[in-house]
């Protein structure tokens, strides 16, 4: 640069509220004199990023990225230094004399302008072929899926040609090389040295970059055969999936203005939304949410509204977009379709326009989706994966100030887990404790240490196992005992405790719970932590010291009862799913009678 320039520089960097600029692209968090975020620069998840208004610095601890404001917009949107300045300009709203003056030098990419001049004419083609006699395959395709000549227009649709050659020399015509062909990524070779379009036959849908530029297609089948019902542009110079979200060129500006975007999963579902008047919707074209396509989200400052099938693929999809979101500290809702099975593109063309409004506004937080996700699909298998979720959503439940969303919460994750509400309840007031107290949520060590209401249901079970685990940490004896009669315990964790402690006892003539715990520590287990909680817990409580046959027999003997037990229950369970309330009373009664019968 220039000094005139390197003077309008300083100028707008003395003006310019760092922590503006940055927030317009980030989400920050107020930490003291400074703000934090989500590094951008990096795979980052905590935010490592600090931004000093005094400084009108920002810096990764991490990544070591840093800089000041304009530097950051440089970075961040890949574009050159004197572009920046005018976007920082733009942002702080101070436009100093001289800045329209600055020119912006771009280095001309030879291929990507070559590239990008093909695809275009190519698109044209395509276009042209959609309203010829063959193309009305096509046409009457889109036109069953309520796609006029405005929107087929507006998202450039087209037609592939059956005659794949015919295309290839279209564009050579046009005086495009094969090489530049063959990097598009639509041209196949189908021998002696000739090439067709791959997309032959097919419905054409462009992909845009976010200026608007086609740099690849999706086609659709128009015809059952044995062929991919879609067909996407491979890898190319220009094209990159995880770099692109379908209509962004579009919905940018539609959402800057009405201050949301719809990310929803395919193109029939943002054609819907732009049927009603929403333009602000873009599609993931069936991949998880990137950096890439968060970074593109990021710009726009607006609302995030994720809008995936209802479907269980679709609900799936969303509940780790939403994590993705969550962790990268974007703030979105998501739209409650749970229980519905239509995407936006059958809710219009069967309910109307009217059900699709409703169906849109009808909006929900991350953490009732997720909740009512869980409620409905129930893939929590086993206690690990249900106390993940009740340390998830811990810190939630510690901040918030309504006793009726206190509640509703409880219930849902007590319905879910099948945890007591009142153990989670009191998790929750051990929670807010520590952090009155300064300690914050140390949910890992120390919440969670003794935390077992599963077992409540189990009690006479698992004090028994607990009891003969105690015993088998002392006692080799025991171990054998529980060998050759117990063979495995109920609750996972004791299990696999007695997994570790069968192990040791294998290669040592006494029991240490150090030793044990050493085997812990160097496995793999992803749970490994909980275990050694577990089992430090064990060896200090207060046992019976003596271990012999009668107290074993006795820890069997419950043991044994209390499975069957168990087992009876859980087997009436299953046999009362999908019955009618007077069939389950007749089950549930003959049930009653078969058990006491064996009490007598």
């Amino acid at each position: 640069m220039d000094n005139s320039s390197v003077s309008i520089a300083q100028d707008i960097l003395n003006h310019a509220d760092i922590v503006k600029v940055v927030g317009s692209y980030l989400t920050l968090y107020k930490q003291g004199r400074n703000y934090k975020a989500v590094c951008p620069f990096h795979d980052d998840t905590n935010p490592s990023l600090v931004v000093s208004p005094e400084k009108k610095m920002f810096k990764c601890f991490v990544c070591g990225t840093g800089g000041n404001a304009i530097t950051f917009v440089q970075k961040y949107e890949h574009i050159s230094y004197g572009e920046a300045m005018k976007k920082v300009a733009d942002i702080c709203d101070y436009h100093p004399a001289g800045l329209d003056n600055i020119s912006r030098p771009k280095k001309v990419d030879e291929k990507r302008e070559a590239l990008l001049k093909c695809l275009y004419d190519l698109n044209l083609y395509y276009q042209f072929s959609l309203n010829t006699p063959e193309g009305k395959a096509g046409l009457d395709y889109l036109e069953s899926r309520h796609l006029d000549t405005v929107l087929r227009n507006k998202y450039k649709l087209g037609y592939a040609n059956k005659d794949g050659k015919s295309t290839i020399e279209f564009l050579k015509k046009k005086g495009h090389s094969i090489k530049t062909i063959e990097d598009t990524g639509i041209a196949k070779m189908i021998g002696g040295g000739s090439y067709a379009d791959m997309n032959e036959g097919r419905v054409t849908f462009p992909i845009c970059d976010p200026d608007g530029n086609v740099i690849g297609f999706s086609a659709r089948r128009l015809v059952n055969d044995d062929t991919a019902k879609y067909m996407n542009s491979p890898e190319t110079y220009l094209f990159h999936k995880s770099n692109n979200l379908y209509n962004f060129h579009i919905a940018k500006e539609a959402a800057k203005l009405k201050g949301y975007i719809y990310i929803c999963e395919g193109f029939m579902d943002v054609y819907a939304l732009a049927r009603i008047g929403i333009d602000a919707a873009v599609a993931i074209m069936g991949t998880a949410l990137t950096s890439e396509q968060i970074a593109l989200l990021r710009t726009l400052n607006v609302e995030l509204r994720l809008c995936l099938d209802g479907d269980l693929p679709g609900q799936s999809a969303m509940m780790k977009i939403a994590k993705v979101l969550s962790a990268n500290g974007i703030q979105f809702r998501v739209v409650d379709n749970q229980g519905s099975s239509k995407d936006p593109d059958e809710i219009l063309n069967e309910d109307g326009p009217k059900a699709l409004e409703e169906y849109l506004n009808k909006m929900v937080s991350h953490n009732d989706f997720a909740l009512n996700y869980y409620l409905r699909s129930n893939p929590l298998k086993t206690v690990e994966e249900k106390k993940a979720l009740v340390k998830q959503f811990l810190p939630i439940l510690a901040n918030l100030n309504s006793q009726l969303e206190l509640d509703s919460y409880l219930r849902k994750l007590s319905q879910i887990t099948g945890f007591n509400v009142e153990s989670i309840r009191s998790l929750v007031k051990q929670a807010r404790m520590q952090a009155r107290t300064g300690e914050g949520l140390k949910v890992e060590k120390n919440l969670f240490q003794n935390f077992h209401p599963e077992r409540e249901a189990l009690q006479k079970l698992v004090t028994a196992e607990r009891e003969l685990l105690y015993q088998m940490s002392r006692n080799k004896a025991a171990v054998a005992f529980y060998e050759q009669n117990v063979g495995g315990f109920y609750d996972d964790i004791y299990r696999q405790l007695a997994n570790f402690m069968v192990e040791y006892a294998l290669t040592h003539d006494d029991m240490d719970v150090s030793g044990v715990m050493v085997l812990v520590e160097n496995s793999d287990l992803e749970n490994k932590d909980e275990i050694l909680n577990d089992l430090s817990s064990l060896v200090i409580e207060t046992h019976p010291d003596e271990c012999n046959k009668q107290l074993l027999d006795n820890l069997l003997s419950t043991i044994d009862s209390e499975k069957n037990r168990i087992t009876s229950e859980d087997m009436l369970n299953d046999s009362l799913k999908g019955k009618s309330e007077l069939e389950k009373a007749r089950i549930i009664a003959e049930f009653r009678r078969r058990e006491m019968i064996k009490k007598k």
